[in-house]
């Protein structure tokens, strides 16, 4: 069952192309709540067989969750900032924006549950594009890359490579549970 549900996966994500992996990837950075892994990691997989070049996917990942984050990012900034823009909460998130914008842009595209979000905030607070675009990019290559390169690495086959994959999981969950004590504290503080 396991098997033929991975084969599935994999041959989803052998039928969409890059485009269908931007463009899925456009749903997973805007607020509908679609799992990147469905994707990128039998994507990662056909990279290892030679049908995908990892280079194409990652730049295809990484692009299609900035254009979701920046969907997010002008619908706050010019659907909702106009019908809240007086009320309290607004003015909080601006001014934790203001200290911690940067910070935040960055690390919580890493962060599962947070990544597709925090663009939310960013266009609510008016956030410079000149940082945000650049911060979400990068934030979003990692991510993107991680994921691929846990399927390409499944791909291999090969024993040794189980260990890197523990050790970017470990890595990985570090900077989420950081960026999550960080972000938490920040917001209790201006409670």
């Amino acid at each position: 069952m396991f098997h033929h549900l991975v084969q599935i996966l994999v041959n989803f994500a052998d039928s969409i192309g890059y485009l269908g992996v931007y463009l899925y990837m456009v749903m997973v950075g805007t607020f509908i709540p679609v799992p990147s892994e469905l994707v990128l990691l039998p994507s990662g997989y056909l990279a290892v067989e030679g049908k995908k070049s990892l280079m194409l996917l990652w730049f295809s990942g990484a692009l299609g969750s900035l254009t979701g984050a920046l969907i997010n990012y002008f619908l706050a900034k010019f659907l909702v900032n106009r019908f809240l823009k007086d009320k309290p909460v607004i003015k909080k998130v601006t001014k934790f924006w203001y200290h911690h914008g940067k910070i935040s842009a960055f690390l919580a595209p890493l962060t599962p549950g947070l990544g597709q979000y925090i663009s939310i905030p960013a266009g609510l607070s008016h956030m410079p594009l000149k940082w945000f675009i650049p911060l979400t990019f990068a934030a979003n290559l990692i991510w993107v890359g991680f994921m691929l390169m846990i399927g390409y690495l499944f791909g291999t086959g090969q024993k040794a490579h189980s260990n890197a994959v523990y050790g970017s999981l470990i890595l990985l969950g570090g900077v989420i549970i950081i960026a999550s004590i960080y972000v938490f504290r920040e917001l209790k503080k201006e409670n």
